[in-house]
């Protein structure tokens, strides 16, 4: 493939610097363009960036989700891929179906970012194995909204509550700080969500929560409860 331009998206100076030199001597990478904030990426990118490169962080899935959608609104059709991420289903899969072509985490090599950036210029889309089935089963939840949504009102209202955290990919101790409950209470809830929603894990619950059809079983948790 032909030497290709990016435009890398991130605020913190240092690691946006950093890794246009990184990138910069990358024989593949033809030019790095830089900008700190997702509301400049502008329509067409500067010189011919064919892809757009948005640092997205360690935050909640919902602080990801609105990054990639900004940027994907500006990107006009050019590939969005979401770095800095954490080996995290709910995060990974937000970024995905808020539109981001590919998911770079953490521990991924700027030769795995290079390569993954190829991919998607071919029009593929690059996400763990795991996250295209999550993506599948999203799809299926689409197709039968009624079912998907009636499970969420089998759950308690504590429940309800416990499940809007878990699409922010908090774990059950930071979960426990919040609501100021045990480690060992909030496991059991999550297990009960589990099993209510009929999902194979929390990633799953998270999902379902976010989608659409939450709005029809009129999910409201009462933080007071």
């Amino acid at each position: 493939m032909r030497g290709f331009a990016v435009l890398l998206c991130i605020e913190n100076r240092i690691y946006r610097e950093g890794l246009q030199k990184a990138l910069s001597d990358c024989p593949e990478i033809a030019k790095v363009h830089l900008c700190d904030r997702v509301e400049q990426i502008g329509a067409p990118a500067p010189d011919g960036a064919e892809a757009i490169l948005v640092d997205i962080g360690t935050g909640t899935a919902r602080g990801a989700a609105a990054g990639v959608r900004t940027a994907f609104a500006r990107a006009a059709g050019r590939p969005v891929i979401a770095l800095g991420l954490d080996d995290c289903d709910s995060a990974l899969l937000a970024s995905v179906e808020a539109g981001a072509a590919a998911c770079v985490t953490c521990d991924q090599s700027i030769g795995d970012l290079v390569k993954i950036v190829q991919s998607t210029l071919k029009g593929d889309l690059v996400c763990p194995p795991r996250i295209g089935r999550l993506l599948q089963e999203r799809l299926l939840t689409l197709t039968e909204p009624a079912p998907k949504a009636q499970r969420l009102t089998h759950l308690s209202q504590r429940e309800q509550h416990v499940l809007s955290h878990l699409t922010d990919c908090l774990s059950n101790k930071q979960i426990a700080r919040k609501l100021g409950l045990e480690v060992s209470t909030i496991k059991n809830h999550v297990h009960n969500i589990i099993v209510k929603l009929s999902v194979r894990n929390r990633a799953e619950a998270a999902a379902l929560m976010r989608s659409p059809e939450a709005s029809l079983a009129r999910i409201a948790p009462d933080l007071r409860n």
